[in-house]
Protein backbone atom coordinates (compact mmCIF):
# COMPACT_ATOMS: atom_id res chain seq x y z
CA UNK A 1 0.00 0.00 0.00
CA UNK A 2 1.71 3.03 -1.18
CA UNK A 3 1.16 6.44 0.48
CA UNK A 4 -1.51 8.25 -1.55
CA UNK A 5 -3.49 4.84 -0.64
CA UNK A 6 -3.20 5.50 3.07
CA UNK A 7 -4.14 8.55 2.98
CA UNK A 8 -7.10 8.18 1.20
CA UNK A 9 -7.88 5.27 3.25
CA UNK A 10 -7.37 7.97 6.54
CA UNK A 11 -9.78 10.38 5.30
CA UNK A 12 -12.50 7.65 4.66
CA UNK A 13 -12.32 6.49 7.92
CA UNK A 14 -12.21 10.44 9.15
CA UNK A 15 -15.35 11.18 6.75
CA UNK A 16 -16.97 7.91 8.65
CA UNK A 17 -16.15 8.97 11.75
CA UNK A 18 -17.33 12.43 11.48
CA UNK A 19 -20.95 11.32 9.93
CA UNK A 20 -21.44 8.80 13.03
CA UNK A 21 -20.32 10.98 15.88
CA UNK A 22 -20.89 14.33 14.97
CA UNK A 23 -23.63 14.76 11.62
CA UNK A 24 -25.76 11.89 12.16
CA UNK A 25 -26.67 12.95 15.63
CA UNK A 26 -26.98 16.53 14.70
CA UNK A 27 -29.70 15.43 11.61
CA UNK A 28 -31.64 13.32 14.36
CA UNK A 29 -31.82 16.18 16.77
CA UNK A 30 -32.79 18.45 13.88
CA UNK A 31 -36.18 15.24 12.87
CA UNK A 32 -34.23 14.86 9.24
CA UNK A 33 -33.55 11.35 9.89
CA UNK A 34 -35.39 9.34 11.47
CA UNK A 35 -33.94 7.13 14.86
CA UNK A 36 -34.59 3.03 14.69
CA UNK A 37 -37.27 3.68 17.19
CA UNK A 38 -39.23 5.68 15.28
CA UNK A 39 -38.63 3.34 12.09
CA UNK A 40 -40.26 0.79 14.60
CA UNK A 41 -42.78 3.06 15.78
CA UNK A 42 -44.28 3.49 12.08
CA UNK A 43 -43.86 0.09 11.24
CA UNK A 44 -45.98 -1.06 13.79
CA UNK A 45 -48.32 1.80 13.41
CA UNK A 46 -48.80 0.57 9.71
CA UNK A 47 -49.83 -2.64 10.91
CA UNK A 48 -52.33 -1.18 13.70
CA UNK A 49 -53.93 0.87 10.66
CA UNK A 50 -54.15 -1.83 8.36
CA UNK A 51 -55.75 -4.46 10.53
CA UNK A 52 -58.47 -2.16 12.22
CA UNK A 53 -59.20 -0.18 9.10
CA UNK A 54 -60.30 -3.55 7.54
CA UNK A 55 -61.70 -5.64 10.10
CA UNK A 56 -64.27 -2.85 11.80
CA UNK A 57 -66.94 -0.15 10.50
CA UNK A 58 -66.21 3.33 11.54
CA UNK A 59 -68.96 5.13 13.56
CA UNK A 60 -68.20 8.60 11.29
CA UNK A 61 -67.44 9.52 7.61
CA UNK A 62 -63.88 10.09 6.50
CA UNK A 63 -64.80 14.16 6.25
CA UNK A 64 -65.66 13.91 9.57
CA UNK A 65 -62.39 12.11 11.11
CA UNK A 66 -60.80 14.79 8.90
CA UNK A 67 -62.62 17.80 10.99
CA UNK A 68 -61.73 16.17 14.02
CA UNK A 69 -57.91 15.35 13.25
CA UNK A 70 -57.94 19.46 12.16
CA UNK A 71 -59.77 20.01 15.45
CA UNK A 72 -56.72 18.13 17.63
CA UNK A 73 -53.97 19.55 15.58
CA UNK A 74 -55.48 22.94 16.39
CA UNK A 75 -55.90 22.40 19.95
CA UNK A 76 -51.74 20.83 20.40
CA UNK A 77 -49.92 22.77 17.52
CA UNK A 78 -47.99 25.23 19.38
CA UNK A 79 -46.08 24.13 22.31
CA UNK A 80 -47.19 25.01 25.55
CA UNK A 81 -48.84 28.15 24.27
CA UNK A 82 -52.51 28.98 23.15
CA UNK A 83 -53.35 24.78 23.73
CA UNK A 84 -56.32 23.91 24.11
CA UNK A 85 -55.69 20.59 25.75
CA UNK A 86 -59.37 19.46 27.69
CA UNK A 87 -60.55 20.13 23.78
CA UNK A 88 -57.57 17.43 22.72
CA UNK A 89 -58.80 15.18 24.79
CA UNK A 90 -62.32 15.71 24.11
CA UNK A 91 -62.23 14.83 20.73
CA UNK A 92 -59.89 12.10 21.26
CA UNK A 93 -62.46 10.35 23.37
CA UNK A 94 -64.82 10.62 20.44
CA UNK A 95 -63.43 7.53 18.87
CA UNK A 96 -66.05 4.57 19.83
CA UNK A 97 -64.23 1.61 18.84
CA UNK A 98 -60.98 0.57 16.68
CA UNK A 99 -61.91 1.29 13.36
CA UNK A 100 -62.52 5.19 14.26
CA UNK A 101 -59.35 5.37 16.11
CA UNK A 102 -57.32 3.99 13.10
CA UNK A 103 -58.87 6.12 10.63
CA UNK A 104 -58.31 9.56 13.27
CA UNK A 105 -54.55 8.08 13.22
CA UNK A 106 -54.68 8.12 9.04
CA UNK A 107 -56.09 11.55 8.95
CA UNK A 108 -54.27 12.96 11.18
CA UNK A 109 -50.98 11.81 9.28
CA UNK A 110 -47.95 13.78 10.09
CA UNK A 111 -47.90 17.30 11.00
CA UNK A 112 -45.68 20.21 12.58
CA UNK A 113 -45.71 21.56 16.11
CA UNK A 114 -44.82 25.09 16.36
CA UNK A 115 -42.47 26.90 19.09
CA UNK A 116 -43.58 30.48 18.80
CA UNK A 117 -44.15 30.74 15.57
CA UNK A 118 -41.03 28.37 14.31
CA UNK A 119 -41.32 25.23 13.51
CA UNK A 120 -39.98 22.87 16.55
CA UNK A 121 -38.47 19.68 15.16
CA UNK A 122 -39.74 17.23 12.51
CA UNK A 123 -43.32 16.41 12.04
CA UNK A 124 -45.00 14.37 14.07
CA UNK A 125 -47.85 11.66 13.89
CA UNK A 126 -51.11 11.88 16.60
CA UNK A 127 -49.25 9.20 18.99
CA UNK A 128 -46.48 12.15 19.25
CA UNK A 129 -48.35 15.07 19.38
CA UNK A 130 -50.28 13.43 22.22
CA UNK A 131 -47.57 12.09 24.07
CA UNK A 132 -45.56 15.64 24.28
CA UNK A 133 -48.04 17.89 24.55
CA UNK A 134 -50.72 16.04 26.76
CA UNK A 135 -50.05 15.46 30.64
CA UNK A 136 -49.66 11.78 31.76
CA UNK A 137 -53.03 12.01 33.76
CA UNK A 138 -54.69 13.54 30.49
CA UNK A 139 -53.26 10.53 28.63
CA UNK A 140 -54.24 8.10 31.23
CA UNK A 141 -58.04 9.61 30.78
CA UNK A 142 -57.81 8.90 27.36
CA UNK A 143 -56.69 5.27 27.08
CA UNK A 144 -59.01 4.69 30.65
CA UNK A 145 -61.57 6.04 28.17
CA UNK A 146 -60.38 3.56 25.24
CA UNK A 147 -59.88 0.69 27.83
CA UNK A 148 -63.82 1.01 28.49
CA UNK A 149 -64.61 1.26 25.09
CA UNK A 150 -62.32 -2.24 24.38
CA UNK A 151 -59.59 -0.32 22.47
CA UNK A 152 -56.86 -2.20 22.09
CA UNK A 153 -54.41 0.94 20.90
CA UNK A 154 -52.72 3.19 24.31
CA UNK A 155 -50.93 6.42 23.62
Amino acid sequence: MNEQNKKYLIYGASALAAYFLILRPILTKLGLQKTPTEIQADQAQAAYLQTEIGTGLATKTPGEWSIIADQIYQNLRYTALDDNKNDAVYQLTRVKNGADLANLIKFFGKRQEYFFGIPAGSQMDLQQFVRSNLSSSQIAAVNDNYLRKAIKYRF
